[in-house]
């Protein structure tokens, strides 16, 4: 996260809700509508809970009190990034070259 949206976010977004993973949720002071998240550290979108993300997309206007305990979340989000992975296999290319421009 840069410097410049950090000092963005602090003077001009007021602080929502700060979940368990330390994601943090902010809303315009002078429209409302617009809405973002600072990741905490070594998470980014995979790490936002369901409600969180119908809130910042303007689904819902309520975060609810939901919460969970920073282990059970970090392995939830473990969970959904390794079920969402895509496994590369080097080894079964079956003669096919991709092509590369010179």
């Amino acid at each position: 996260m840069s410097l410049g949206f950090k000092l963005y976010s602090f003077f001009n977004g007021n602080l929502v809700k700060q979940d368990s993973l330390g994601n943090k949720y902010y809303q315009d002071k002078n429209n409302p509508s617009k809405r973002w998240v600072v990741y905490a550290p070594d998470f980014g979108p995979e790490s936002l809970p369901t409600q969180f993300h119908n809130w910042l997309h303007n689904t819902s206007d309520e975060i609810s009190s939901f919460e969970l305990e920073e282990k059970s979340q970090e392995s939830f989000v473990k969970r959904r990034v390794q079920k969402h992975s895509v496994k590369h296999k080097e080894n079964m290319d079956k003669g096919y070259k991709s092509w590369q421009p010179k």
